[in-house]
């Protein structure tokens, strides 16, 4: 059963050493910039939560869901950096062979919904739901970090990792959207609001063109940013031979089964917004 799913999956085409090498700087530089960038989240999330009214109120919020899932995507991406830079250089690749597969699945599971949903969020956000508002200094800044720099950290992460994207993992990060959709309707149950406006059925068939956008935009732009990975990973091939010369890519992966052909086989190398009217504090 899980054989299956791994495979239907695609799962069994991931490459441990994607997780802690870039295609253009050395591994202690991308666990440098990346735990630059994960300090800042973690110190974002954790004002956030300071500052919240109570946890359903923030839970109830897409932008603060999905601001976890980069905080844990960072955070885990950073642990995994720490424990291969130390090791020997020569052990390395056996390091990340002998770390349990699953692991390095849902991470890269989590990537493909962090990389989609934080293109997303700001533009959905900045186009649809800002209303301005005489917020304070901390409001302003929360509101900033996460509906503007979770984007610029998802353009950062394009840029610098080696990770690529499976057709059907489109269908995972469907999935936690449709999760989150249905979320909004027990908010609508028990607290009698939706929490975005576009998402209210009492406006009718504007109401379902909203959802119906939101859908085919949420694969669009996750099969762009497939693309986008791909042709990255072409262009950058020789510079990501030169920074990982020494980190003997691809000799991590599990031995595969006859069927396996990575798609990215260039890079193996041999070796809330508040519901309506002015926000006076951030909540979402």
């Amino acid at each position: 059963m899980l054989e299956s799913i791994v495979r239907a999956l695609r799962l069994d085409r991931f490459e441990p050493d994607r997780i802690v090498t870039s295609n253009l700087v050395k591994p202690l530089t991308l666990a440098i910039l990346r735990g630059i960038t994960c300090l800042y989240t973690l110190i974002v999330i954790i004002s956030v939560w300071a500052t919240a009214k109570s946890f359903s109120g923030w839970a109830m919020f897409f932008t603060n869901e999905s601001y976890f899932g980069l905080t844990i995507y960072l955070v885990c991406s950073s642990i995994w950096s720490i424990g291969y830079l130390r090791q020997p250089v020569q052990e390395r690749a056996q390091w990340l062979k002998n770390r349990s597969p699953w692991w390095g699945w849902l991470h890269w599971l989590l990537y493909s919904t962090v990389i989609t949903y934080h293109i997303i969020v700001p533009i959905v956000y900045w186009t649809m739901l800002n209303v301005g508002g005489n917020m304070s200094a901390l409001a302003t800044w929360q509101n900033v970090s996460v509906h503007a720099i979770d984007g610029v950290f998802a353009i950062f992460e394009l840029i610098f990792n080696r990770h690529f994207l499976q057709p059907i993992h489109s269908v995972i990060v469907a999935a936690v959207m449709v999760l989150y959709m249905l979320l909004t309707f027990v908010v609508r149950s028990t607290k009698g609001i939706w929490v975005y406006p576009f998402l209210n059925w009492d406006r009718g068939a504007i109401c379902a063109a909203y959802y119906l956008g939101i859908a085919i935009g949420l694969f669009i732009i996750f099969f762009i940013l497939l693309i986008v990975h791909k042709y990255r990973n072409r262009w950058f091939a020789k510079r990501c031979a030169a920074v990982n010369a020494d980190q003997q890519l691809g000799a991590s992966q599990p031995q595969q089964p006859p069927y396996y052909d990575p798609e990215p086989a260039q890079n193996s190398y041999q070796l809330h917004s508040q519901p309506q009217g002015e926000k006076t504090e951030y909540e979402g």
